[in-house]
C-alpha cells in the first residue's frame, strides 16, 4: 500500500479498500518549491491537488491588493473548485508557501473514475463537494457574523497548526484585519 493509499484509508473509511486503491492509483506525485505556483489567474484549473507535505495559500488580486482565500496543509485537498468543475479560467492564485509535496489528478481522471465504477466514485467526489463546501460556507458565516476576535479564536480552535506554519501578516490579510490588530487579539485572548 503506497502513503496516498495510507492515507486516503483514514479518510474515506466509509469506502471499500479496493475503490481507495484505484482513486490513490489515479493521483501522481508532484513536488513544488516554496514561492511556487501551483495555479495562476487565467489559467484553467484543470487538476485537483492532496498535499502531503507543505502549506499553499489561494488568493484573488483585485486593484493590487490580494485577498487570501484559504489556506490549506498536509492531508489537505486544493484546487480553484469553481474553475475545476466550469473548465473556465481561475480568478486566483494557488502558491506554495513551503516546499511542498503533492499528488494530483487531472479532472478527466477524475471523470474517468466516475464512469469506471460510478456509484462508489461519485459518492467519494460527493464527500470530497461536501467538505470542500461546508468550509467555505463556515468561513464566509464567519466573515459576516464574527468580529475579527472571534474569527481569529475560531481559526485557531479549528487549525492549530496554522500559526506555527503561516506568517502572522498571512492570517492578518485572511481575517482582514491589519497585523497590528492581529497582535492586539492574540495578546489579550491567551493573557
Amino acid at each position: 500500500m503506497n502513503e496516498l493509499q495510507k492515507i486516503f484509508s483514514q479518510i474515506f473509511q466509509q469506502f471499500s479498500a479496493e475503490t481507495v486503491a484505484m482513486f490513490s492509483e489515479a493521483f501522481t506525485q508532484k513536488e513544488f518549491k516554496k514561492g511556487d505556483y501551483f495555479l495562476r489567474e487565467g489559467n484553467r484549473s484543470s487538476h485537483l491537488a492532496f498535499i502531503t507535505s507543505g502549506a499553499m495559500m489561494c488568493y484573488y488580486i483585485k486593484d493590487g491588493k490580494r485577498f487570501i482565500d484559504e489556506f490549506s496543509l498536509d492531508n489537505e485537498f486544493i484546487t480553484d473548485y469553481s474553475s475545476f468543475l466550469t473548465h473556465s479560467p481561475s480568478n486566483k492564485y494557488i502558491q506554495c508557501l513551503e516546499n511542498c509535496q503533492i499528488y494530483v489528478i487531472s479532472n478527466d481522471s477524475l471523470n474517468d473514475l466516475y464512469q469506471i465504477k460510478s456509484t462508489d466514485f461519485e459518492k467519494l467526489g460527493r464527500v470530497m463537494a461536501e467538505h470542500l463546501y461546508l468550509h467555505w460556507h463556515e468561513k464566509s458565516k464567519s466573515l459576516l457574523m464574527d468580529n475579527a476576535t472571534e474569527r481569529y479564536l475560531k481559526l485557531i480552535q479549528n487549525r492549530a497548526e496554522l500559526p506555527q506554519r503561516v506568517p502572522q501578516y498571512l492570517i492578518a490579510e485572511y481575517l482582514g484585519i491589519t497585523p497590528e490588530s492581529l497582535s492586539r487579539i492574540r495578546k489579550t485572548s491567551f493573557q
